[in-house]
């Protein structure tokens, strides 16, 4: 694994080259928006059905790629954003509740640096607003970890709506919201939503800066993660739009993304199954095994179908509301004179959640005739289940925390008006990861990545530069091996093979599928190409060691739960 920046593509560094020719220009300022379970074709700009104009315009003006690997889950996702490193080496390789030692210590380890630390080295101010998830101990925290300014939640954020207990809301280090139904200090006269309360505070970030001084902001939101909580008004948009069903709407969708070229015009649908999630005994996680296919839109009587229509309205609501605050943040950088030399990122930290059942949390109890009772319910209350979420992870197979496509996918938008000089571009056959964060904004910024930080050796870097992709449309495919490991699934693509397991504890099971062919993943050639298997496990095998990679779970030693909230 090497830190490829790919500064010997001259095209790719002329925004560079003027800085180091001592013009008169800062450095770009960066703006990173993470978004929380939302699936590879949500968005208008990858043939989503849902109206998401002020992010789909930054598409069409910038870049977008079809092939942005996550890693399946949350926590991880974070980590591996965060430093440049797959999740178990920055020592979050499942979530952050518990301290399993090496690769699953519950939170950042010393071995790693973040964005916020390189860029704050670099000269840059550094601001997060929203869910952090990185790990909750005072060393883990934001503050510790190079964020000049921080308003959010250390943990998990089960609401819209309100604050819930151990999801208190933060600023520098101090407690902020408390527990309750609390008001928007920016606007009191607006009932208190997460997303636009994350939103304001990023615009007075932007508008408290120091202008002489380029700034970093990660911009973190808890949508459209469950609980399925969104504005009456937008809600009620959606009403009707999906009383097509899921199997129609996703034929439609294949066909807009084929018109696209999001896909190639041979992609086919990937067949959905559903999953249960099972208990180990003796283990508080239920990994997630395959059951049956999901079953069709017509087999549902109207009452159904108009309760499924309502939750799927709901969840589009999430993602529209996502959209304009969007618009807000890019307006707000336009009126300060800042989005031209702006980089802004989006992505989303894991596929689409199909948890709690085909068609989601409390079904038949939770509707649309008591919806004023549940409203602002908050927690585990309402999620959209399996049958929605194959429509956002489409034309992919599976979803969060499995590491087949549907699991993984991210679509990937970045817009900077000076860096950019091929609006629009759409890059198909280049993978790309969370892992490439790091290389690319450490170029751009022309930050230093350490080999040392206090004291500890820092792993290196495990991506490689986006840059030369931003610039150039005629850049060489770059071939390259990645890796995933998330409780019982586990994957290695190496070009356009991909090796993938979604039970690594019951079986040595392998399936092999030609990605560039078969992305949907319906193929499996294991049993055609057997010495080619056998490599590819022995790869990921020398990777899972090397990264503090254990089986799940009987290897791991039971540690310590980590407090939260703390004493």
């Amino acid at each position: 694994m090497i830190f490829m920046t790919h500064s010997y593509y001259p095209q790719s560094i002329k925004y560079l080259a003027i800085i180091k020719a001592g013009k008169d220009v800062m450095k770009p300022n960066i703006v990173t928006f993470l978004f929380d379970d939302m699936g590879f074709s949500d968005l208008g700009c990858f043939g989503g059905e849902i109206d998401t104009p002020n992010i789909d315009r930054l598409a069409t003006s910038g870049f977008r790629s079809t092939q942005f690997y996550n890693t399946a889950r949350c926590c991880p996702a974070r980590a591996s954003l965060l430093t440049g490193l797959y999740p178990h080496q920055a020592g979050i390789g499942m979530m952050v509740y518990r301290n399993y030692g090496d690769g699953y210590q519950g939170g950042l380890n010393n071995r790693c640096v973040t964005l916020a630390e390189v860029l704050k080295d670099a000269g840059y101010q550094t601001m997060l607003a929203g869910k952090w998830h990185a790990g909750h101990q005072p060393s883990m925290r934001p503050e510790s970890r190079g964020f000049d300014r921080f308003t959010g939640i250390y943990t998990h954020v089960d609401s819209y709506w309100k604050v819930l207990p151990g999801c208190e809301i933060y600023r520098d280090g101090e407690l902020l919201m408390e527990a309750g139904k609390p008001l928007n200090p920016y606007n009191s006269n607006q009932e208190f939503y997460t997303t636009d309360f994350f939103t304001d505070t990023a615009i007075d970030y932007v508008n408290t800066t120091d202008s002489n001084r380029p700034f970093y902001l990660h911009i973190c939101y808890n949508a459209p993660h469950f609980p399925l909580e969104a504005p009456d008004d937008l809600i009620n948009k959606y009403r009707g739009r999906y009383l097509k069903g899921w199997d129609q709407l996703k034929s439609e969708k294949l066909d807009r993304m084929r018109e696209m070229g999001i896909v190639s015009p041979e992609q086919e649908m990937a067949v959905g199954t559903g999953f249960s999630q099972k208990q180990i005994d003796g283990f508080d996680f239920k990994p997630s095994f395959d059951t049956e296919r999901l079953p069709e839109w017509d087999a549902h009587s109207q009452d159904e179908k108009n309760e499924l229509d309502f939750r799927r309205s709901m969840y589009a609501a999430q993602i529209e509301s996502l959209d304009q605050n969007i618009g807000r943040v890019t307006e707000c950088l336009k009126k300060n004179g800042l989005l031209e030399n702006t980089l802004i990122l989006i992505m989303s930290d894991n596929g689409c959640s199909g948890e709690s059942g085909l068609y989601g949390m409390n079904w038949g109890e939770y509707q649309s005739s008591n919806y004023q009772e549940w409203r602002t319910k908050g927690g585990w209350s309402i999620s959209q289940g399996q049958c929605w979420a194959s429509l956002s992870n489409a034309p992919l197979r599976k979803y969060k925390i499995f590491v087949h496509e549907g699991g993984i996918s991210s679509p990937f938008i970045a817009h900077w008006p000076q860096g950019i000089t091929q609006p629009g571009r759409l890059c198909t056959d280049q993978t790309f990861h969370l892992i490439d964060i790091m290389p690319t904004i450490c170029q751009i910024a022309e930050a230093k990545y350490p080999q040392e930080r206090n004291g500890h050796r820092i792993t290196p870097a495990q991506g490689m530069s986006i840059l030369p992709w931003l610039d150039d449309a005629n850049m060489e495919i770059q071939p390259r091996t990645l890796y995933w490991q998330h409780e019982t699934n586990a994957a290695i693509r190496r070009e356009n093979w991909k090796l993938v397991t979604s039970n690594d504890r019951e079986s040595d099971k392998w399936e092999l599928y030609d990605i560039c062919q078969d992305r949907n993943e319906s193929n499996d050639l294991s049993s055609n190409h057997p010495q080619l298997v056998k490599d590819m496990i022995s790869d990921w095998e020398k990777w899972a060691k090397n990264s503090d990679v254990l089986p799940w779970p009987e290897d791991r030693a039971r540690l310590e739960r980590i407090p939260w909230p703390p004493k």
